[in-house]
């Protein structure tokens, strides 16, 4: 019963066959499998084709697809451009126009004069200044920034324009295919 549970002085008998004379095995392929070949080759490089000239009609050549990134980053620095304020701001405080004037005493409170107060000079109450303020360094960089992107987004249509379409070039009667049959055979060895 121990031996069945691995229990026991049992030595495990190990059985080895008696040896054989290697035998080696020559598949022959004939010439017609191997042109079978060449033309399955070719129908799957000419479905490939087919697939990639399918591809172009549905999203373009590279150059085609780069022409439409340029003109993506065309515009988005365009409308960068344009968000920017057209100038430096006029940060200086300015009053709420009133029928009259309002001046403020040491004390904390407010005097106020009767009449009207119209003052027309920058700055103050019914005025404002009609300068043209001159460019801030961002507006500068943003212009620089679109004429740049316009530019690249040119030469890209160029190129997209002159660019042909590329396709794999079809293997023509490959090197295997031509091998006749019979040097597949088994040759005898002489002595």
């Amino acid at each position: 019963m121990s031996g069945l549970f691995g229990g026991g002085n049992d030595q495990p008998n190990i059985v080895i066959p008696p040896a054989e004379t290697p035998r080696a095995f020559q598949t022959i392929i004939p010439q017609k499998s191997y042109k079978d070949l060449a033309e399955s080759m070719g129908r799957t490089e000419g479905e490939i084709n087919r697939v990639m000239d399918q591809r172009y009609d549905q999203t373009g050549t590279a150059a085609e697809i780069g022409a439409k990134q340029r003109g993506i980053e065309m515009q988005e620095a365009a409308s960068y451009a344009a968000s920017l304020p057209k100038g430096t701001a006029n940060e200086a405080f300015r009053g709420t126009p009133r029928d009259f004037a309002i001046t403020s005493n040491a004390g904390g409170s407010f005097d106020t004069v009767a009449g009207q107060a119209t003052r027309t000079d920058a700055g103050t109450l019914g005025g404002s200044a009609q300068s043209a303020p001159p460019k801030t360094l961002a507006r500068e960089a943003a212009e620089t920034r679109f004429k740049d992107a316009k530019d690249y987004y040119l030469k890209a249509v160029e190129k997209a324009k002159t660019t042909p379409r590329s396709f794999m070039t079809p293997t023509q009667d490959p090197g295997f295919a031509q091998n006749p049959s019979d040097i597949f055979l088994p040759k005898k060895k002489e002595d």
